[in-house]
């Protein structure tokens, strides 16, 4: 077939050595003209097998690709709602809105969710991997560099393409492990059979089920948990610090007695639980004359977030119904459904053509378990409905290619297409009880007779005035011509013009080449200018969620930016990222021994992300002047700063086969990048206008792009194949993070809190005080697989992720001496002794066995 390549006409055979056709890779993602080795593409091409994806027993998706490609992180986000589970991807140090997701080359929708965390990723949205089964999958490509002239929007990074397996034949697999901590269990299994249809088709179907406990790696709250009681032997509020209810610290009040009895292990600190369940298919039907082809999936993913306790004594208590506290639940149910249908041919006017159709639909549905809205009362619920949101996308396309012989060299090829593609938006609003005042009073304690909190705990159900109903549609044309030279000079050109019916037009390229040097040596280049249209959920996302700010709780309204809150405190309409893209690198590739190195400067206006969390008592009355109030803090999405993004990539592999028939596999990978700041914008003019000088990104934000993954990586995977014997050792290093981790702190308290932690501060005011910076160091983590063919068609394998029980470092302690210093640590007194930015989280240790038959 002349056409554009398929995944399924390059999918590689199950059998076989899987190192050695990973190397000899012919990769599709790049380029519209067929298949290429990753060495032989213009641009540097990741090409990650379904077998070394799950190596060391996983079975997520993210973590399998964090492994695997050097220059992709995740972080481990934790308390962030859905964004527990939507863990935000990064290729190239830049966000998860700015990297492509494909299956089998069309367009993946992606989630319904903004994530208004207080982490890596706030403000943007990302693909909801956990969709898609791993067990399904041929293979993953990654595509390191600018796309947006080839695939369209988002495309800035690069793409990700995940390329569903098209074989005859059945396999399955068991997999189950559990931490070194007892806890953290997961059970996976899944199923997969190709099928024999008609005259050369298959259908191949998938099915998996996947569960996970949690972890918790919290430390007890010795904070005190009831009212004291005064020399007038009236109730006292509780202290916040560290120690306070154990006798470390002075204690607002006599203690209560039940202070000596409370079991103080009462947070959740860790992954949270989940059941995921994903099924998939994947159709070829030939034809005389044409192919028609279809795959599509359903997955749902149920689990409970656990968020922050809540003390008896906090007025977010009703005592009434939780005398000893309580940890609100974010019930939580995600869906998503796919299906693409398509015919692609030889020959429409001397054209190859592909004409296809694909639709996604993410759906989220969340409900506050464990709860209570104070401000009902007794009467109030414990359950309450906190939002619904969707997102649909459906994009049709046609693409055309065909050679055209111009002397006696290589044909030029050309590609052609146009693209349609329609999105539509909805949030929807939850339980009134969760978000109304009910006008009950606190009912006891110091504060008896006060307003009590409004809204359900952790923070109010989405309201009458937080639902959104947007949509949009774009008409795309592009085209793609390549030609080689002889055999040492090939050069691909692209163009792209895009219409949106909300954003108006953008057109962009990409010129990229690979020249053949002298002895394996090549060189390649690309020049490309990309965009990013913003999402809908980042126009009309409006709702309220609780963060803990400066070390307390805060409601905190993420405002559309059309919104009257937004525009009172000077959101402006969003317009689209724009960045230029520069790559160039050399490849060798002799005997055994395969290499690359390419070096990368993106630069990027108009980067989207949430603004500053605005909170100040001027900015409060303000807002409730104007009628905007029932919330402490506010935040918008902005187009906030300008950043250059610049690093090198490095791939080494190498093999070799030695005379007892073992065979040895070794790749070297590694990642250096570092972000900039060309513009950040200043304190909007509103807040400015009532004294407020917080700028409209400031540093808590700014590390966010800059400092929150990590800015090197290496990984040596080493596979070791004799018989029915096979080892695979992974050795990755995750560099240096950093975040701000205290603000405003004196000079007294900057000397206590510091010593034994790599901090540096950054002064505030005229007084001497200063914001903390915590850097987190550098660690290695080993993950080991052995496995051993028992027959044929039996492999039992068993390993351990993280084999040497490797944690980050500990967050800055609140201890006996910062509390006389007046301030806690960075780790929630003293209860989460990590931060969610470790790129490799902090469960330990994991042992795992899987089983797997072919059949």
């Amino acid at each position: 077939m002349t056409g554009i390549a398929s995944a399924q006409d390059v999918a590689p055979s199950v059998a076989g050595d899987q190192a050695e056709a990973a190397l000899d890779e012919v990769v599709v993602t790049g380029s519209r003209f067929g298949g290429r080795t990753a060495t032989q593409s213009t641009t540097p091409v990741d090409a990650i097998s379904r077998e070394a994806l799950q190596q060391s027993g996983r079975v997520d998706l993210l973590q399998m690709m964090k492994v695997q490609v050097p220059s992709f992180n995740t972080p481990r986000p934790l308390g962030s709602g859905v964004g527990d589970y939507l863990t935000p991807p990064s290729l190239r140090g830049l966000g998860p809105g700015e990297v492509l997701v494909l299956l089998n080359g069309k367009r993946r929708h992606t989630s319904a969710d903004l994530n208004a965390s207080n982490g890596v990723g706030r403000g943007d949205i990302s693909v909801d991997f956990n969709a898609l089964p791993s067990f399904a999958l041929s293979r993953a490509e990654v595509l390191r560099d600018g796309a947006s002239a080839q695939y369209g929007s988002d495309a800035i990074s690069g793409v990700i393409n995940l390329i569903l397996d098209g074989s005859v034949g059945s396999r399955a697999q068991a997999t189950t492990g559990v931490t070194s901590e007892g806890d953290g269990a997961f059970w996976e299994t899944s199923v997969s059979s190709g099928f024999e249809i008609g005259d050369g088709g298959v259908l191949r179907l998938t099915a998996s089920l996947q569960e996970h406990e949690g972890t918790d790696r919290s430390r007890p709250d010795t904070r005190q948990q009831y009212f004291g009681t005064g020399a007038n032997g009236l109730p006292t509020a509780i202290s916040g610090n560290y120690g306070s209810g154990v006798g470390l610290t002075p204690s607002n009040g006599r203690l209560d007695p039940r202070e000596a009895t409370i079991d103080r292990r009462v947070f959740r600190f860790g992954d949270q639980p989940n059941t995921n369940r994903q099924v998939f298919y994947n159709l070829m039907l030939p034809t005389p004359g044409l192919e028609l082809y279809s795959f599509g999936g359903y997955n749902r993913l149920d689990g409970d977030i656990e968020y922050f306790f809540r003390r008896a004594g906090q007025d977010e208590t009703l005592r009434a119904v939780y005398p000893d506290g309580y940890r609100p639940l974010l019930d939580t149910r995600m869906e998503n459904i796919s299906v693409a249908i398509g015919a692609r041919g030889e020959d429409l006017i001397g054209f190859g053509w592909d004409l296809s159709s694909v639709f996604g639909r993410n759906t989220q549905d969340l409900y506050y378990d464990n709860s209570v809205n104070v401000s009902l009362g007794t009467e109030s619920p414990s359950r309450f409905h906190r939002l619904a949101s969707d997102f649909d996308q459906w994009t049709t396309n046609l693409d055309l290619t065909r050679e055209i012989a111009i002397g006696s060299g290589a044909p030029v090829e050309l590609a052609l297409g146009v693209e349609y593609r329609q999105e539509s938006y909805g949030l929807q609003s939850g339980d009134l009880d969760g978000f109304r005042s009910g006008g009950v009073a606190i009912l006891d304690g110091p504060n008896a007779g006060r307003p009590a909190p409004i809204g359900a705990q952790p923070g109010p159900s989405a309201g009458p005035d937080d639902t959104a109903s947007l949509d949009r549609h774009s008409h795309a044309l592009y085209g793609e011509v390549q030609k080689a030279f002889g055999d040492r000079l090939l050069l691909q050109a692209a163009l792209r013009h895009e219409r949106y019916s909300d954003f108006g037009d953008t057109t962009n390229y990409k010129i990229a080449g690979r020249l053949e040097l002298f002895g394996g040596l090549a060189g390649r280049a690309s020049w490309n200018t990309g965009f990013r249209a913003p999402a809908l959920a980042q126009s009309g996302y409006n709702a309220s969620n609780t963060l803990i700010l400066n070390g307390q709780q805060a409601i905190v309204r993420v405002a559309a930016v059309d919104s009257p809150a937004a525009r009172l405190v000077g959101a402006t309409d969003l317009k689209p990222e724009t960045s230029r893209n520069l790559s160039a690198g050399l490849v060798f590739d002799r005997g055994g021994l395969t290499a690359t190195i390419d070096a990368y400067r993106i630069a990027v206006e108009d980067r989207i992300a949430i603004s500053s969390t605005f909170q100040d008592p001027r900015l409060t009355a303000f807002l409730a002047a104007n009628g905007q109030g029932n919330f402490s803090a506010i935040s918008y999405i902005t187009n906030a700063v300008d950043t250059t993004t610049e690093g090198v990539d490095l791939v080494i592999a190498y093999r070799r086969a030695f005379a007892d028939g073992g065979r040895v596999t070794g790749t070297l990978a590694g990642n250096y990048t570092q972000t900039e700041f060309d513009r950040i914008a200043g304190t909007p003019a509103p807040l400015a206008a009532l004294g407020i000088a917080t700028p409209l990104f400031d540093l808590t934000q700014q590390l966010r792009f800059s400092d929150s993954l990590p800015g090197d990586k290496i990984t040596l995977d080493l596979d070791y194949v004799r018989g029915p014997l096979g080892i695979s050792l992974t050795n990755t290093r995750y560099g240096a993070v950093s975040t701000v981790a205290l603000t405003n702190r004196t000079p007294a308290q900057i000397a206590v809190l510091t010593p034994g932690y790599d901090v540096r501060s950054v002064p505030v005011g005229a007084a001497g005080n200063a914001d903390l910076i915590q850097t987190f160091g550098a660690e290695w983590l080993t993950d080991l697989e052995v496995s051993w063919e028992l027959t044929p068609a039996v492999r039992l394998s068993l390993g351990a992720q993280n084999l040497f029980d490797v944690y980050p470092d500990e967050n800055i302690a609140s201890t006996v001496a910062t509390v006389a210093a007046g301030s806690n640590g960075a780790d929630n007194a003293g209860t989460q002794p990590y931060n969610a930015i470790s790129p490799f989280g902090f469960s330990g240790r994991s042992m795992f066995v899987r089983v797997g038959l072919t059949f």
